[in-house]
């Protein structure tokens, strides 16, 4: 979330006798204010005789009245903010009294502020009449930066007067100052900047010259401040959920892109910060969205689902259509209220206006080489607690969305009693680190049940690390490439060659590799995350040659 403020601000150009000061280099102050934090951050007559050798007891409580006199220490020798900037910059304001041309500016963001100073010639006769009580008083003690000369530092240390309030020559300005503030919630970051114009002499007439100032931070709690706004600038568009950090706001009228990227840019005419003034006409740019109740949860989900049907046809298997739905409800702010995919029968109902897609539904399931299960065609609600996995008919295992078995109840499912030799997984996807975690677990699980058996996998090109692989593995993978060449299979495949007895093969639906622990360093019995997987068994003879070739000779 992100939001640019921005303000005019009025500069005020006046005549003025003041106390100034100039920030200078002094090494010897900054070493003294250094050695002052080595001893309870106080200037006492010890630190500065350490500080300066050769100094007598009086010259040491003479540099002390002095410090205290520049506004380093306060009474007690206590080292103040100014004291602390000497230590670090090695400057220290040089003070001086005399007429003085200012740029004033007044925000609550940048506070009551010099912008630029000229010093004048006190030979100036001006009638009382003239004088006019000053605006703008400036911070005293506040060191200020030239927004003319940036490398010229300076503060104002006191405005005599003989009536208790400053007296000033107001003079024309054709000074122009915008505030732009900066917002970026998600960094945690806010910066404000001035840019404009402004008539600062500095030997060039009253020539513009632009304004340079370096970003400030007001050190402002950003998610502090959205929580202000609860009631005020969130209020027309829904309800700020803020320990979601989140604006819960109602499904009607959000466009697709909002719907996708659960963002949305609000066009606010009236922002106000708590203590930094008012802003007119924000936009506040990519505002974390959710939905409001679990109707608008239900049906921004299924928009999601129908425009991803859209966006790219093709025929879908009941498991495709039940991961794609979850694909787009996990993880995201719907899924804490539970949307729900229809059963097939009724998904086929609604998509019935639309012919192809009805039939890209419905022809894997009536096609499917074994009937697909009464669990997986019917509803899947996301965040319910997975129904219990079944193996289903002779020859088929079924793992439901979010199944919960284990790897070691998979792999005993697969290997069906057999003691494997070796076994092949041919997965086009082996690739990315948790597919990697999935295939190591793999392997442990295989190794727990036979010690010796050797792994094999086939898999693509495209962004697969061969060399992580094999050595999860111990051996090295081959290619897709190099296996099938042009007609390389998208589906995945276990196959299993026995210590003894013939070897056979599982077609699935989906990889045992997208399976996913709900905590870090998983083991065979852990409980595991599925997608829907159907694995249906196959002979030999029903597969393609390159696979044949491996279940016939192991290579």
């Amino acid at each position: 979330m992100r939001a640019v403020l921005t303000s005019k601000i009025p500069v005020h150009r006046v005549e003025v006798f003041a106390e100034m000061a100039w920030m200078e280099r002094r090494p010897e102050l900054g070493l003294l204010c250094r050695a002052a934090r080595q001893d309870g951050n106080r200037i006492s007559p010890p630190v500065v005789q350490s500080a300066l050798p050769g100094l007598s007891d009086t010259g040491a409580k003479n540099v002390i009245a002095w410090c205290r006199i520049l506004g380093l220490c306060d009474a007690g020798g206590a080292v103040t903010a100014l004291g602390e900037q000497v230590a670090q910059r090695d400057e220290a304001p040089v003070p001086e009294q005399g007429v003085y041309e200012l740029w004033l500016a007044n925000h609550p963001v940048i506070g009551r502020r010099v912008l630029a100073v000229e010093r004048l010639s006190s030979s100036r006769a001006h009638r009382n009449e003239q004088m006019k009580p000053l605006d703008v008083v400036p911070e005293l003690g506040t060191v200020f930066r030239s927004v003319v000369a940036p490398a010229e530092r300076f503060m104002v240390r006191g405005l005599p007067t003989n009536h208790g309030h400053p007296a000033v020559i107001e003079r024309t300005s054709r000074a122009t100052c915008r505030l732009r503030w900066r917002l970026d919630f998600d960094q945690g970051r806010e910066q404000w900047q001035l840019d404009g114009t402004i008539d600062a002499p500095m030997n060039d007439g009253n020539a513009l010259r632009p304004i340079q100032h370096e970003p400030e931070s007001t050190g402002m709690d950003l998610w502090k401040l959205a929580e202000t706004w609860t009631t005020t600038t969130f209020a027309p568009f829904g309800r700020w959920q803020a320990h979601e950090r989140r604006l819960a706001t109602p499904f009607e009228g959000l466009s697709g892109s909002e719907q996708d990227a659960f963002h949305k840019t609000l066009s606010i005419r009236r922002v106000e910060v708590p203590g930094r003034g008012v802003f007119e006409d924000v936009s506040l740019e990519d505002v974390p969205i959710g939905p409001a109740s679990a109707q608008d949860a239900q049906r921004w989900a299924m928009a999601r689902f129908d425009r991803r049907l859209s966006d790219r046809p093709g025929y879908r298997s009941r498991a495709a259509v039940r991961e794609e739905f979850a694909l787009l409800t996990e993880g995201t702010p719907l899924e804490s209220f539970s949307p729900t995919l229809p059963p097939h029968d009724e998904l086929l109902a609604q998509a019935s206006r639309v012919p192809e897609r009805s039939w890209s539904l419905a022809a894997p399931v009536d096609l499917a080489p074994s009937p697909v299960g009464a669990l997986e065609l019917g509803e899947l609600r996301i965040g319910a607690p997975a129904a219990a996995a079944s193996a289903g008919s002779p020859g088929v295992i079924r793992i439901p969305f979010h199944g919960g078995w284990s790897m070691r109840q998979l792999v005993d499912q697969l290997l069906a009693g057999a003691t494997p030799r070796r076994v092949l997984l041919s997965d086009r996807y082996v690739r990315g680190a948790d597919n990697l975690a999935g295939l190591k677990l793999l392997v442990a699980t295989l190794r727990a049940s036979a010690p010796t058996v050797a792994v094999d996998v086939w898999t693509g090109d495209e962004g697969t690390d061969f060399k992580a692989i094999q050595a999860i593995t111990g051996a090295p993978p081959r290619s897709y490439r190099e296996t099938f060449g042009k007609n390389m299979p998208h589906d995945r495949y276990l196959l299993v060659l026995p210590g003894q007895g013939a070897g056979f093969g599982w077609h699935m639906s989906n990889s045992p590799l997208h399976a996913r622990p709900d905590a870090p360093g998983p083991g065979p019995g852990t409980p595991l995350r599925w997608k829907d997987l159907a694995a249906t068994r196959v002979t030999a003879e029903e597969l393609e040659p390159a696979l044949r070739a491996w279940l016939e000779g192991g290579r």
